[in-house]
């Protein structure tokens, strides 16, 4: 309960900052094209560094072994979501690879960090770090493929590159080689990684002011959605991974991620594929705005089964 509680007092401060982008860009601060700036420096620099800090730890042979425990519950959190998308949202419905890719793909990055740092620490961030390289490897296969109906090796291979995960790797050889950052370096990178929830926020809070909320909440259909996203894989999630009695900060990280709302990630590919990019702009709003009530709920749940 107290974590809950803790998580839902992070999640006022973070929908402060966020209001914070929403006038910043109603008031013609930050214009569309500054927030894909923003969010390309949040994607591509902000977060890879948050990711290389948290390898920065003294290593310890339980530490090791709990890396790859969190590899495991990454993948099966993402199993899981895959699974149940595919029984609970038909391929009948004119946009299932949209609403698919948003069941199963969780705002890790942008939502998940600054969460799991003010509940967990370095410790939670380390574990995340693995969840992120997971997502993103799925992301750019299971979710390319369902968005495109292709298979591309280029983007395989784009996925497997990409800054978090190339991030996460440095980071895994520097914690097992035990390669620390000289006192001024890990100043700098710290200061970079301080960042990342006042600009994942005002980022969000910029890109929810795009859409049109007052039409959003009134579809009926992202509300089944989001509890497929928001409650029901999270708590499907938490039932198996209660199963290995594994460590709490290390299972906690996992279920917390996947209950995540709707990640960016949806609508950046729905624009890049010609989907329907304005449903899934709406479904990454609504679940956001839902996220402050559900992701408390998920985590007193998680604490007791």
């Amino acid at each position: 309960m107290e974590l809950a509680l803790i998580a839902f007092q992070k999640m006022i401060v973070m929908f402060i900052i966020l209001i914070a982008g929403v006038i910043a860009y109603k008031t013609n601060i930050v214009t569309r094209e500054g927030n894909s700036t923003l969010s390309n420096l949040l994607l591509l620099v902000v977060n890879p560094v948050v990711i290389f800090m948290s390898f920065q730890m003294d290593f310890t042979h339980e530490l090791f072994v709990r890396l790859w425990i969190s590899i495991l519950f990454a993948f099966i959190c993402h199993a899981a979501a895959i699974l149940i998308s595919y029984i609970a949202i038909s391929s009948k419905n004119e946009n299932y690879d949209i609403e698919r890719v948003s069941a199963i793909y969780s705002n890790c990055g942008f939502i998940g960090i600054p969460i799991i740092n003010a509940l967990f620490g370095q410790e939670g961030v380390f574990y995340l770090a693995s969840y992120i390289a997971v997502f993103n490897i799925l992301l750019w296969t299971q979710g390319y493929m369902l968005m495109t109906g292709k298979t591309s090796a280029k983007h395989i291979l784009k996925g497997i590159c990409s800054p978090c995960v190339i991030a996460a790797l440095l980071g895994i050889v520097c914690f097992c080689l035990r390669i620390r950052l000289f006192a001024q370096a890990d100043e700098a990178f710290s200061h970079i990684a301080d960042m990342n929830t006042p600009l994942a926020m005002i980022v969000a809070g910029v890109t929810m002011a795009q859409s049109d909320i007052i039409k959003a909440v009134r579809n009926m259909r992202l509300y089944y959605v989001c509890l497929l996203k928001l409650l029901i894989i999270p708590i499907a999630a938490a039932v198996i991974l209660r199963l290995f009695r594994a460590d709490e900060v290390l299972t906690m990280t996992s279920i917390i991620e996947i209950a995540c709302p709707v990640g960016a990630s949806c609508t950046m590919f729905a624009i890049r594929y010609n989907r329907n990019a304005v449903y899934a702009s709406e479904l990454y709003t609504v679940s956001t705005l839902l996220s402050a009530i559900s992701l408390p709920v998920v985590i007193m749940l998680a604490n007791l089964i």
